[in-house]
């Protein structure tokens, strides 16, 4: 294998071709830097753009790498930055401000798929030993760049990069079978990069390495001495490419064995079809989208030509054709199959962004497609008869599948089969041609039709994903500017809350939109990622912030207690809550800077730590919390009498507003979700309900004394408990938080910054604690006047220190766990690499 001028100038012909051709669609539909709309939809405009600001701060060394107090109450985030942020196009971001994230995305999107071409363009040239005509692997490589996937998936912009990698480490895998030591070198140090870029694409490469490794050995062995050969230096190769990538690959299984979606979903393995296998066909047409019965494979009417062509062609030997059927069906049966979908989905329950490994299958077609056009166009004789029997086979499933399954849209399938049948009638003519300027004539022909179809599919695909991107940019100039204010005024140790963030609907006040902390870079209670601390999430929820499919924390109030136990000084709201104070800070997005008077410090010394909740109610549990930290009787939350009334939507609570200063909060406890249900409160605040992403504990706004309601307005009374509607006593809650402050002995904050900190407590009396708003997992070390402690844990999350009379100095030290052992493992695999190198180099001079 060698590299030559000739087939790297074709390289960057597909990548340059590809950037053409995305260019022109992100021109026509106004996405950034050619308009205002974005690719950032969905997930990305969630929480990607939210992590890539975290990134750009990172990067200028504002925020943390390892621990970051903006990832909830603070957390270890290697397995977060491991999974969305170690592409190295990710370095491009520290030349965009934060509201320029949309911009920065589209940039990085075109860039992945010109590299996806390109990489499969090498691939190609490298795997068919330069055989196969440049124009045809210029456009296969142009198909696997635009494949259907790429295009659905390009808001996952993590996921792109397994795409590119994969055509590398299938060199490797060819190379090995081939008998060439340099397949070591390609496969484990592409793998190696591919975990270390996004662990979970290239955990569902490394699978398809495996049975790609089968193929290649039916295909290149001529001896089973020589197939175990290469089983061993592939095994050695991967070996070493996990090795390369322990520098994160270790810490980040390390930290995720202790997250809430940790856990494998056996019960989901079970031996059952998800939908019709021809359904697959039906997958297979322009536009065509992944569903959770049907895989969308869609690269192009010419690889799915040339493809099937190979069955109904005589270049092949018997043998070839039953390893191809043989990855057919396994390329039907990991889509249709459960017990095969659960293991590419890597044993979870991906029940979003159907069949996320589908770009393996598009792959296999088009190397398919490669290998009857390497045969088809050295041939002189250029038989159309496999064309023409693989046309019409695909034609007449096209068919079958329009008329048993679900009805499409007849124009889908109509441009489809046009297109395909456009092809054929250019391959015919191409098999016919004679001279070279006819050819050249109808090459161009196929060239250009081929940069139509796949143009077009695209464009269909780019309208419905592309989404304005305006509103982000506002909303993150206006917020930057407001969190700037507020840590220039205080430039203190505190939290930050707020009940509305953008790309809220105003009249259901909710939202997904949990990660401006990770944004903005100030401390938060809130965020969304897809492995979040489940410790972390439950003490929220015994707290009233309930979460929502273990990953999302609904903070879209102020609940004041809470928001005062864990340190929270500023709430960001459009409305008043009772209980804070409007501050001259300016107004960001309709959201004024409110001032909590009641907020307790980060850290705080306490006799005894607060009981786990043990089921209790969100407003039982928080008058025991209070109560134990006081170290007196204390009832904050105050049973509020209430009658019920049937009505039109139907049942309204009429209460009686507390005479003096109180607060009103509410949970209605549903049995299921319902669909529709909202909540109009005393009339001056609306509240989707009851279903995803809707909050349990609400504030109800009250001015003033007399009658006030909560109307649930739903088409399923029954789905809903009894309520519960309590008064904060706000004279009970700031006696409460300065009973915990006067008690609590004299504690001075050295500093905390993300993953250290230091206090110092000075005339402790007793044996006591320092209770903590710090989560605690494994990569702390706390120290007590030089000597290593382990925390007592409040609710089994947060981290309170036990101290000794006298003066105590704790130190606080978070260290990535596994880190060290991960560098080393990836320096032995490094090394190890090039001793495996020397002794080949040796062996061949020999």
């Amino acid at each position: 294998m060698r590299f030559n001028k000739k087939a790297l100038f074709w390289d960057l012909i597909s990548f340059g071709a590809t950037s053409l051709i995305f260019m022109g669609i992100m021109w026509l539909n106004h996405l950034a830097p050619f308009g205002e709309r974005s690719l950032a939809t969905m997930d990305a405009s969630i929480q990607y753009l939210d992590f890539f600001s975290y990134w750009k701060d990172v990067l200028a060394g504002k925020n943390g790498f390892g621990y970051t107090f903006s990832n909830l109450l603070g957390s270890g985030n290697i397995s977060h930055i491991s999974y969305y942020l170690l592409s190295p196009f990710n370095l491009l971001i520290v030349f965009f401000k934060k509201s320029d994230a949309n911009l920065f995305f589209d940039l990085v999107v075109l860039l992945k798929l010109a590299t996806a071409a390109l990489t499969c363009s090498i691939f190609l040239q490298i795997r068919f030993k330069d055989q196969l005509k440049r124009w045809a692997t210029c456009l296969l490589a142009i198909s696997y760049a635009l494949m259907q996937y790429d295009l659905w998936q390009s808001s996952n912009i993590m996921w792109l990069d397994g795409v590119y990698l994969l055509p590398l480490e299938l060199v490797g895998v060819y190379l090995i079978c081939r008998g060439q030591s340099k397949g070591i070198y390609w496969l484990s140090i592409t793998s190696g990069l591919c975990l270390i870029f996004n662990w979970y694409v290239g955990a569902i490469n490394c699978l398809f390495i495996a049975i790609w490794l089968c193929l290649e050995i039916g295909l290149n062995a001529r001896s089973f001495r020589k197939a175990v050969r290469d089983l061993l230096m592939y095994s050695w190769a991967m070996f070493l490419g996990i090795l390369i990538s322990s520098i994160t690959f270790l810490p980040t299984v390390t930290s995720m064995s202790g997250q809430s979606r940790s856990q494998f979903d056996w019960n989901l393995f079970t031996n059952t079809f998800r939908g019709a296998p021809l359904s697959i066909v039906q997958g297979y047409t322009i536009g065509a989208n992944s569903t959770t019965t049907r895989v969308a494979l869609f690269c192009g009417s010419l690889v799915i030509i040339c493809a099937l062509a190979l069955f109904f062609a005589n270049y092949f030997a018997r043998k070839e054709k039953v390893i191809f059927i043989f990855g057919l069906v396994l390329t039907v049966l990991m889509y249709y199959w459960q017990p095969f979908f659960m293991v590419f989905s890597l044993l979870k329950d991906a029940s979003s962004y159907w069949y996320r490994y589908s770009y393996i299958s598009s792959f296999f077609l088009i190397f398919m497609a490669g290998s009857f056009l390497v045969a088809w166009l050295n041939d002189k004789q250029r038989s159309f008869l496999p064309v023409l029997c693989s046309c019409v086979l695909y034609l007449g499933m096209l068919g079958a599948a329009k008329l048993t399954l679900p009805a499409e849209k007849d124009l889908k399938y109509g441009i489809t089969a046009l297109s395909c049948l456009l092809l054929v009638v250019c391959l015919y003519g191409l098999s016919i041609a004679q001279n070279k300027k006819n050819q050249f004539y109808i090459i161009s022909g196929i060239c250009l039709l081929c940069g139509l179809e796949l143009s077009y599919n695209a464009d269909l695909i780019i309208k419905k994903l592309a989404l304005d991107a305006r509103p982000y940019a506002t909303y993150s100039r206006e917020q930057e500017k407001q969190i700037a204010a507020i840590k220039q005024k205080d430039p203190g140790s505190y939290r930050i809350s707020q009940t509305k963030t953008r790309s809220e609907n105003e009249l259901i006040n909710i939202t997904a939109n949990y990660n401006d902390g990770y944004a903005y870079n100030y401390r938060s209670i809130s965020s969304y990622t897809s492995s979040p601390d489940g410790k972390q999430l439950k003490l929220l929820a015994d707290l009233g912030y309930r979460f929502e499919g273990d990953r999302i924390t609904i903070v879209n109030t102020s609940i004041l207690p809470t928001d005062s136990l864990l340190g929270v000084k500023y709430v960001l709201s459009p409305y008043y809550i009772k209980g804070l104070e409007k501050t001259d800070l300016p107004l960001s997005d309709g959201k004024s800077v409110y001032k909590n008077p009641y907020a307790l410090p980060l850290a705080f010394t306490v006799s005894q730590l607060p009981p786990k909740a043990d089921g209790r109610s969100v407003f039982e549990y928080e008058n025991e919390v209070f109560s134990t930290l006081a170290g007196e009787k204390v009832e904050l939350f105050k049973p509020l009498p209430y009658r019920s009334e049937e009505v039109a939507t139907g049942r309204r609570f009429i209460f009686e507003s507390p005479k003096g200063n109180y607060g009103v909060y509410g949970n209605l406890p549903w049995d299921r979700t319902v669909d529709g249900t909202s909540l109009d409160l005393n009339g001056k605040l609306q509240q989707f309900y009851g279903a995803w992403l809707s909050p349990s504990v609400f504030y109800v706004p009250t001015t003033n004394e007399g009658p006030a309601y909560i109307e649930l307005k739903t088409t399923a009374k029954e789905a809903f408990r009894r309520p519960e509607l309590y008064a904060l006593d706000l004279d009970e809650l700031k006696k409460a938080v300065t009973d915990i402050k006067q008690k609590s002995a004299l504690v001075k904050e050295e500093y905390l910054t993300n993953g250290s900190g230091k206090y110092v407590v000075s005339h402790v009396a007793s044996p006591s604690y320092l209770q903590t708003s710090i989560p605690y997992d494994d990569g702390w070390k706390v120290t007590v006047n030089g000597k290593v402690i382990k925390p007592r844990l409040f609710d089994e999350a947060l981290m309170a220190i036990p101290l000794n009379k006298g003066k105590n100095v704790i130190q606080m030290t978070y260290q990535i766990p596994h880190a060290k052992l991960g560098i080393l493992l990836t320096v032995i695999g490094c090394s190890l690499l090039a001793v495996t190198k020397i002794v080949y180099r040796k062996q061949s001079r020999q």
